[in-house]
């Protein structure tokens, strides 16, 4: 998995880029073999630089994986906060996605087994 980070109107300290990438990382388990093509962009930083407090920081992630993009973003009052929120958006978004793709394949199946009983008959 291929992970980029982009800071925006704030400069990326090391242990930061390293939080976030563990807790991107952490999202290869919903996308199984295809690692190697996934890609992550995320963006780190502030709203604006006039606001000193409340809930100034800003999470962008866009993760591509098999040619799907999905895409969280989240606002929040520390960095680590927007992180967390962003990634389990991302979470959910990927488990709902695989869900429904186990759903077709079901129906898929279930569609040409009726219709081989069909034709035994």
């Amino acid at each position: 998995m291929q992970i980029h980070f982009k800071g925006t109107n704030y400069d990326l300290p090391a242990n930061i880029t390293e939080l976030a990438r563990k807790k991107v990382e952490s999202l290869a388990k919903y996308i199984g073999d295809n690692k190697e093509t996934a890609r992550a962009y995320v963006d780190l930083g502030k709203e604006t630089e006039a606001h000193q407090n409340g809930k100034i920081w800003r999470t962008d992630v866009n993760f591509d994986v098999d040619g799907s993009r999905f895409y969280a973003k989240a606002i929040e009052d520390s960095i680590e906060k927007a992180i967390d929120r962003s990634v389990s958006e991302l979470a959910r978004e990927l488990q709902t996605a695989r869900k429904r793709q186990q759903s077709l394949v079901k129906k898929g199946g279930g569609v040409i087994k009726s219709l081989m009983r069909g034709l035994e008959a």
